[in-house]
């Protein structure tokens, strides 16, 4: 398993891709609170050479994916998907049936990503995400089943 020192090394680089992907001040991770969810041992990551990397929290027969980043000059190469089906193919292997997590209304990108890998839209969560000192963006909750 992973050693204490390569846990925050892990960390602090998924904090640097985190905040070149979501720079506000309201969605972007630290260190210490990647550091605090890498550490339970009910979330699981997936990274890919320190282009992107993926958090999910299990929880019984439900998952979240919790955030994942791809450094904009990685994206759009295909990158994104490969560490989205790992942590999907990650999670079929624990007692999980459905996976939700919730992307910014504003994130296209992200939107047709999750939506390629099966998610479906099932909500919505008005003014989510505080964007700016004035400005929020709604968050749409997407789900995937992972049984027939």
């Amino acid at each position: 398993m992973c050693n204490k020192k390569k846990l925050e090394m892990l960390a602090k680089s998924f904090a640097v891709i985190h905040k070149a992907c979501f720079g506000n001040p309201g969605t972007k991770f630290s260190s210490s609170l990647i550091l605090s969810l890498i550490q339970n041992p009910n979330v699981k990551f997936i990274e890919q050479e320190q282009k992107g990397f993926c958090l999910a929290r299990l929880s019984d027969v439900e998952a979240e994916i919790i955030t994942m980043g791809i450094k904009p000059e990685f994206q759009q190469q295909g990158i994104g998907y490969s560490i989205l089906i790992r942590t999907i193919q990650l999670i079929k292997k624990t007692n999980c049936e459905k996976i939700f997590l919730e992307v910014a209304s504003d994130n296209i990108a992200g939107i047709k990503l999750y939506s390629k890998a099966g998610f479906n839209r099932c909500g919505i969560r008005k003014n989510y995400y505080q964007i700016s000192s004035d400005k929020k963006t709604d968050a749409i909750i997407m789900k995937k089943s992972l049984v027939e």
